[in-house]
């Protein structure tokens, strides 16, 4: 039962009525008992009659809680309501004050109610734009909308703002064609409110942060508009009025600088609104006309400039990066053609540079593409963010199924030419590093290790392009986001983009809107000719007269206006990671080119462009080389630590090869997941197919430009720049480490080059043919036997070519090229396979001898003795191998086979250089100076004989007295006639000379040399070489002063070391040789050398050291052991070679005999005895040649010994101390210690029976008879000297001493009176005086000593 019945209004003044309530119970529920109201006052209520309960006390106490969407409980946005309930229900316009403040309320609203009444309030607000005609009601909407969003920003509710834009928001109809839009409302006073006179920064800073709501919400806008009015099908120009075009131009320009001034205190919210923009911009393409959507970009574009910061930089090309990606970016690039018009490459010769033709034909690529060529002047991390854009993009375009065929990848990849002059003026910073190639990294040398089934290669090469996984992540991540930015979204996962990834003074950038832009490249050649002048050569004898084409001087950019560059260019290398992209960029738009259009850029390149552009194909065949599966394993175990991005199927027939071009084409098949892992195999896979397709792009291209610009290679025979790099990149791989695959095409390659240019092969230069042989010779040493089998192919092709060009007479040059290329080859001493060589020769004779067309010639006869000369210069490989530990038998082994070409110039000359890098290398710089001495030699001989240089050899007899003997006795065979020496190969040879002289402080030689080429240099009137030669001559001869005071040059010391063991020795046994040892090497040194040199060879235990310098007698050695006999020696001279070898240079130079002594008595037990009893046997060595020589031990081929009688030796000990002591006090700058030392051992009382000794022994008068006069006499006259020189230097010593050294020159005076004394008594004549002391002249001692020596060394006689 009821007890009573209540009710109150929901609604008080249009406002829910919440909270706690307390209100009266009624007893009766009449009829109208709701139109029931208290008048107050105690006058009752007014309607039917009710009873109340309690006297109608408010007994029924409650309280009452809001959950609405439609009713609010906070004032002020129930204010708002109310009044946009008013608003629309009179249809008038909001009045101005009360519409402001009422939205000036809404700041006040607590975030969680304007979260809940979100899609109301925000509709309201829009709603609000078109409808109020006052700037103040709209502008502070405006505000109260970025209020908002902000709010619901900071509170994590994005993706309700994204739902509203997306699903909620429906744009105001429009009645008639003034009726206002909100897109053109939202568009005017966002303006505004970005206007510096009503500028509050807070909400501006707030809106950049949140702008991409407002832009997609005029984009939504301008969307449903188009489709209300049914203006989506009218001309884009005509879809929105100019009044609206107006203010989005405005809106941009405003926003713009707001971006650029405060990137540095708000980098978030500059960097989304530059996001936002460029997203809206990209969109305006749909709905707008496109030339006002470039309007905008350029606009856009207009407000950087060179030298801005790193953050504005990164800013410019993320904007590129979203509108560049854009879904019809490619039909945005391309204007419409006329009909029936098929743009050839004439058509296109705007399209080369980048010209101010090719940016008006062509927006965004050009601004792209300027944008790049600006970059690369900045620093690295910009340089890196707009590499990055061009290579996305690339990618982009690549995996596009729209344009999967050829012809359409041809015209994307035309669009991009200009990069090919960009790379071009930047190639001198393209650093490859380790990328570079070495010769001696012989591809097969690591291709046994590289992929497991070599034969799938080939068709996957194409499928599987990537540079590794090295920036996979952040390829993949960049093109997500544009994806999700609204971009073109690919029917396949975005990770296969980042299979083309790889990963300063400031330059100018471009103003599109300028009619005459500040940089447009036009006046590059394709690539400044002047800066390419680096890398070829300037003859311009280079160029074709009669041809227009290629002329170094002609310039396909110069007809293209105007350039005047901005700041100085960088010469800062470009990191590998950068290097690589760009790298992949220009193989990406080669490999599309359609052949007339690259040939058209050919046609329009200088010489010097053409060059430049085969240095960076050599660049991206090194670059991209197979570096071996154990290689990219390690490193993929340190790089990339994830598992590898899939590839998804690519859609499309293959048709691999078939087409000259067609062979690189990347229109395979797509292996679906053909990554699953990034193990080491995955990477070896992907590493190999990439650089097959690297390689076969360089073939094409290289293929392309022989068959059309044939008359260009066969210039001048060939003897041209373009020639030698179109040659060099076809070697290039051979030198580089390839897949067998492709060393299949580099073969047929060649072959094909052999075809077309026999003339320049075996008419012109033989280095081409030289180069090709030593190659070839190499791959046929290589361990896969399809290389081999291909090597020799190609090498017999060759022979025979050659043998036909000389209408079937012989084949010289390449008959010669081949023992040459086995000389250098083998000179190396490691790396040359007997074996799989000796193979490779026999299947060269078996080509020759099934030869069907042949058969009736000489050729298979001439061809196995070729392989037969060959098999004998293999067989020194053995024997260099087994000593390639000890460097005289090697240089040895060598000097053999030099001396057996004696007659072919040549191969004379390769062994001569091979020496000469073992002596570099063991630091013998003297023996290295000497084989290049003997191979200029060799030069100059082969020239007199061709009446090019009279003089021939003999001009160095003054240099060496070697070169004579050994290079003028050369006969001529039939290699003479295919050398190419000339006067002007003479002279660099000379120079190399001089600076191996020079390396081994031989400067007196320099002069000798200089007269050989100071009157070629006077001749041609070249005053820089005449300078820089006098300028190495001073030098020079400032060292020879400053070593001949000092002292300090050491040139070397000799040893005889005899070899004794017919067991271990062979044909070295019981000979004997002089080794040159550099520097001060001792006799303990060399003996341990030798020792463990020769014990390595023979084992433990079985070499034995003779510590004297004794006769040997063979009786007395044991046959089971090798022994070794080192002794020092010494230069010997005569009297008359003493007279002209004044210097130590002199005495050290052109050296043939060398002296040792042995002391002996006539007691065979005692070597040693008294004075009158001391014998001692000279033994004199003459050797083949002189030193120095082209190797550092000659054999002694003569010995002469003499005895010396005991007053001899007395005569030769007093001559060697007056010599001492000569050259001390004869010193520029006296040296005081060595002085003293010298009269120490001379006039000191503990050795003064030394001196004394000798004369007792043989001049005192009772012993005088028993000896011959002259000898008696000769040592009296050297005792005088000795009195003489030893008083010169007791005088220098007090002129040099301290005071505190008065003592021990007094003693020293002493004993040398006392000296005097005795030997006055002995001879009875006065011997010296003071008076003596100072009147006696140096130089007539020093020719007295002289006259002495003959004495010494006259024959053995005895009184």
């Amino acid at each position: 039962m009821p007890v009573g019945y209540a009710w109150m209004p929901l609604l008080i003044n249009g406002r829910v009525n919440v909270g706690d309530q307390a209100i009266a119970v009624a007893t009766n529920n009449p009829s109208g008992y709701l139109a029931s109201e208290q008048l107050g006052l105690g006058k009752g209520s007014s309607g039917p009659d009710i009873k109340w309960n309690d006297g109608g006390k408010p007994l029924f106490k409650f309280n009452l809680r809001l959950v609405s969407t439609v009713y609010t409980k906070d004032q002020h946005l129930h204010n708002f309501f109310q009044h946009c309930q008013k608003i629309e229900e009179t249809g008038s316009l909001a009045a101005d004050m009360d519409t402001s403040n009422k939205l000036k309320t809404l700041h006040a609203v607590e975030s969680g109610t304007l979260i809940q009444f979100l899609p109301t309030v925000l509709n309201q607000l829009f709603r609000l734009l078109p409808l109020t005609n006052s700037e103040d009601v709209a502008l502070n909407a405006v505000r109260v909308l970025v209020h908002i969003v902000c709010e619901a920003s900071e509170v994590e509710k994005i993706d309700m703002l994204r739902s509203y834009s997306k699903y909620v928001f429906v744009t105001i109809p429009t009645v008639s064609s003034k009726s206002r839009t909100i897109h053109e409302e939202l568009a005017k006073h966002l303006t505004s409110m970005l206007r510096p006179q009503s500028a509050d920064f807070l909400v501006i800073n707030k809106f950049l942060l949140h702008s991409w709501f407002f832009f997609e919400i005029l984009v939504k806008s301008m969307s449903q508009h188009l489709l209300e009015t049914g203006k989506i099908k009218s001309p884009r120009n005509e879809r929105f009025p100019s009044n609206y075009q107006y203010r989005i131009q405005t809106l941009l320009q405003h926003i713009v600088p707001h971006i650029t001034q405060k990137y540095k205190e708000l980098p978030e919210a500059t960097k989304n609104a530059n996001h936002s923009l460029a997203i809206f911009i990209k969109k305006c393409f749909t709905f707008m006309d496109r030339g006002f959507a470039f309007k905008l970009i350029n606009m856009y574009i207009e407000n950087f400039n060179p030298g801005d910061s790193r953050v504005l930089q990164e800013y410019k090309f993320e904007f590129l990066r979203l509108v560049c990606f854009h879904e019809h970016y490619i039909p945005l690039n391309l204007p419409l053609m006329k009909r029936g018009h098929i743009k050839s490459y004439k058509d296109m010769r705007h399209d080369y540079t980048l010209s101010e033709e090719f940016r008006k034909q062509h927006f965004l690529v050009g601004l792209l593409l300027q944008a790049v060529k600006s970059a690369l002047n900045e620093v690295k991390v910009i340089r890196a963010q707009a590499i990055s854009v061009l290579r996305d993009l690339l990618a982009k375009h690549e995996y596009d199924d729209r344009y999967s065929t050829k012809t359409q990848q041809g015209r994307i990849a035309s669009l991009y030419l200009p990069f090919i002059t960009i790379i071009l003026e930047n190639k001198h910073r393209l650093n490859i590093g380790d990328g570079q190639s070495s010769p001696g990294a012989m591809n097969g040398d690591v291709s046994g290790e590289m992929i497991g089934d070599r034969s799938s290669i080939a068709p996957s090469l194409v499928s599987q392009r990537s540079t590794l996984s090295l920036q996979q992540s952040e390829t993949i991540q960049t093109l997500q986001n544009m994806s999700g930015s609204g971009s073109v979204k690919l029917p396949r996962d975005s990770a296969v983009l980042a299979m083309i990834a790889g990963t300063a003074p400031q330059a100018s950038s471009l103003s599109i809107s300028d009619p005459k832009p500040i940089l447009n490249g036009s006046n590059s050649s394709l690539a400044s000719s002047k800066a390419s002048s680096e890398s070829v050569d300037k003859d311009p004898k280079d160029t074709p007269k009669s041809n227009g084409k290629h002329d170094r001087s002609y310039s396909m950019g110069g007809q293209q206006g105007q350039s005047s560059p901005i700041g100085m260019p960088r010469y800062d290398k470009l990191d590998q990671k950068e290097v690589k992209d760009l790298l992949i960029c220009f193989m990406y738009i080669v490999k599309n080119l359609p052949e007339e259009v690259l040939l058209g850029w050919f046609n329009n390149s200088s010489e010097y462009d053409i060059i430049d552009f085969f240095n960076i194909l050599e660049m991206c065949i090194q670059q991209f080389k197979y570096s071996s599966k154990k290689i990219i394993h390690k490193l993929s175990m340190i790089a990339d630590s994830q598992k590898a991005h899939t590839l998804p199927t690519r859609k499309g027939p293959v048709d691999m090869f078939s087409h000259s071009r067609a062979a690189s084409d990347i229109k395979t098949k797509r292996n679906t997941q053909l990554l699953e892992s990034s193990g080491a195999l995955d990477n070896v896979l992907l590493e190999g197919n990439f650089a097959c397709e690297v390689g076969m792009i360089a073939l094409d291209v290289i293929a392309l430009y022989s068959a059309n610009f044939k008359e260009q290679l066969q210039f001048r025979e060939g003897d041209n720049s373009l020639m030698r790099k179109v040659f060099d990149l076809h070697l290039l791989f051979l030198q580089t480490n390839q897949s067998e695959s492709i060393l299949k095409h580099a073969f047929a390659a060649l072959r094909s080059f052999i075809n077309k240019f026999a003339k320049i092969l075996f008419r012109g230069n033989a280095t081409m043919c030289a180069n090709l042989c030593y190659e070839l010779l190499r791959c046929g040493n290589s361990r896969l036997p399809s290389t081999r089998s291909e090597a020799c192919a190609l090498l017999y092709l060759l022979m025979r070519s050659n043998y036909e060009f000389n209408k079937k007479k012989s084949f010289t040059r390449v008959h010669l090229q081949v023992i040459v290329s086995v000389s250098q080859l083998i000179s190396d001493v490691v790396g040359l396979s007997t074996l799989r060589f000796q193979e490779s020769l026999s299947i060269i004779n078996n080509y020759a001898n099934s030869d069907k067309g042949m058969q009736r010639t000489c050729f298979p006869l001439e061809v196995k003795e070729l392989t037969k000369k060959i098999r004998t210069v293999l067989m020194a490989t053995a024997q260099m191998k087994e000593h390639q530990n000890d460097p005289e038998m090697l240089v040895d082994l060598q000097y053999s086979l030099a001396k057996s070409y004696s007659s072919t110039p040549e191969l004379r000359k390769t062994w001569l250089d091979s020496m000469a890098k073992i002596h570099i290398k063991n630091g013998n710089l003297s023996e290295a100076a000497h084989c290049y001495i003997h191979g200029v030699a060799l030069v100059a001989e082969y020239l007199k004989r061709r009446g090019a240089y009279p003089q021939g050899c003999r001009v160095f007899k003054n240099i060496s007295t070697n070169v004579e003997a050994d290079e003028s006795e050369g006969q001529e065979d039939f290699g003479m006639q295919d050398v190419q020496y000339t006067n002007e190969s003479l002279i660099e040879m000379l120079e190399e000379v001089a600076e191996a002289l020079e390396k081994a402080e031989r400067y007196e030689l320099l002069g000798e040399v200089y007269k050989l080429i100071i009157p070629v240099y006077e001749e041609r009137r070249d005053y820089q070489k005449l300078a820089q030669a006098y300028s190495i001559l001073h030098s020079a001869y400032t060292k020879i002063v400053q070593v001949s005071l000092s002292g300090k040059r050491l040139l070397g010391k000799f040893f005889r070391v005899a070899l004794y063991g017919q067991n271990f020795f062979e044909e070295e046994d019981s000979k004997t040789y002089i080794y040159k040892e550099p520097k001060v090497t001792g006799l303990t040194e060399l003996c341990q050398r030798l020792q463990c040199l020769y014990t390595e060879k023979f084992g433990k235990h079985t070499v034995r050291l003779i510590k004297d310098s004794n006769k040997v007698n063979m009786k007395d050695l044991d046959s089971r052991f090798a022994y070794i006999q080192v002794t020092y020696v010494e230069p010997y001279f005569d009297e008359r070679e003493l007279e002209d070898r004044q210097t130590d240079f002199e005495r050290n130079n052109n050296v043939r005999r060398f002296m040792f002594e042995t002391p002996f008595t006539k007691d065979p037990k005692k070597a040693h005895g008294s004075v009158d009893e001391q014998y001692k046997r000279r033994t004199i060595l003459t050797t083949s040649h002189s030193f120095p020589y082209v190797k550092k031990r000659i054999m002694v081929v003569y010995h002469q010994d003499m005895e010396l009688t005991p007053i001899q030796v007395a005569i030769d000990q007093m001559q060697k101390k007056v010599v001492e002591i000569h050259e001390v006090v004869s010193m520029v700058t006296p040296d005081m210690k060595k002085l003293q030392l010298k009269l120490q051992g001379s006039v000191g009382v503990q050795v003064n029976a030394g001196p004394l000794a000798f004369a007792e022994a043989f001049l005192d008068k009772s012993k005088l008879r028993n000896y011959a006069r002259k000898f008696t006499n000769s040592l009296k006259d050297i005792y005088r000297q000795f009195v003489q020189v030893c008083g010169i230097a007791l005088e220098l010593n007090g002129t040099l001493i301290m005071t505190e050294q008065m003592e021990y020159q007094e003693s020293l005076k002493e004993n040398f009176r006392n000296m005097v004394s005795k030997l006055e008594d002995i001879f009875d004549e006065k011997l010296f005086s003071d008076e003596d002391g100072k009147s006696i002249s140096l130089d007539s001692t020093n020719r007295t000593s002289m006259s002495l020596f003959n004495v010494i060394s006259s024959p053995t006689s005895q009184a």
